[in-house]
């Protein structure tokens, strides 16, 4: 999805994402965040763990990769987002987030745990 109107990183490319509301947990709201911004169902035995970061002394990423999911993908939040794309991870745009950026590399590379600096 392409960030609009956040004050943080409009116009890139992200994936859904959001923090996890206080007593849920890190699938839970992975399945809520999916649901809510890309309009689609995920179960929870369908996520596969890839990828935890550490923005310095700011937030914690968890990324799952969701094996399947049901419904049809739409921008769930377009107050939020202005238009949704399939990405090819061996060929990404140059117009994604840093930390997308980061995960992707770390993938490649076989990396659990990546420490970052924010930069945007």
């Amino acid at each position: 999805m392409r960030r609009a109107n956040t004050g943080w990183a409009d116009g890139l490319l992200t994936v859904p994402a959001g923090h996890v509301d206080k007593g849920h947990g890190i699938i839970e709201s992975a399945i809520k965040e999916t649901k809510e911004e890309a309009g689609v169902i995920v179960e929870p035995t369908d996520l596969q763990f890839v990828h935890v970061d550490y923005l310095k002394d700011e937030y914690v990423n968890f990324y799952f990769l969701a094996q399947q999911f049901s419904g049809e993908p739409i921008i769930g939040e377009p107050d939020m987002a202005s238009e949704g794309i399939w990405l090819n991870k061996e060929n990404l745009p140059s117009d994604i987030v840093p930390p997308l950026k980061n995960l992707f590399t770390q993938m490649q590379n076989g990396r659990y745990f990546s420490e970052i600096n924010r930069t945007l």
